[in-house]
């Protein structure tokens, strides 16, 4: 059976937090990312999309392999979808999205 991978992603207001992880919940790597808040905090999530997708080529990972990220994130959370957080600057944000 080939290798499976996921992410555990947490995002604080001023850092996030990602770990590479195989599915059998060995930690591959760990890094962090500055939390950018400006704008209403328009960036967070591309800058997070952008370091997983760097960190798989850096590992030479197809992302067929990988089967899920989990997010936390500082604010209530209802299937996937943040109303207001104070620290983050997000309105409404369907993270899940």
């Amino acid at each position: 059976m080939e290798n499976k991978y996921c992410y555990g992603i947490d995002i604080g207001g001023t850092t996030v937090k990602i770990g590479l992880f195989q599915t059998d919940g060995t930690l591959l790597d760990k890094w962090e990312i500055v939390t950018r808040t400006a704008n209403g905090g328009e960036a967070i999530l591309p800058d997070i999309a952008e370091s997983v997708l760097s960190k798989l080529n850096e590992k030479g990972i197809s992302k067929e392999d990988v089967v899920g990220l989990g997010v936390g994130v500082p604010a209530a959370t209802k299937d996937g979808v943040v109303k207001s957080t104070a620290n983050l600057g997000w309105g409404f944000k369907n993270v899940k999205e």
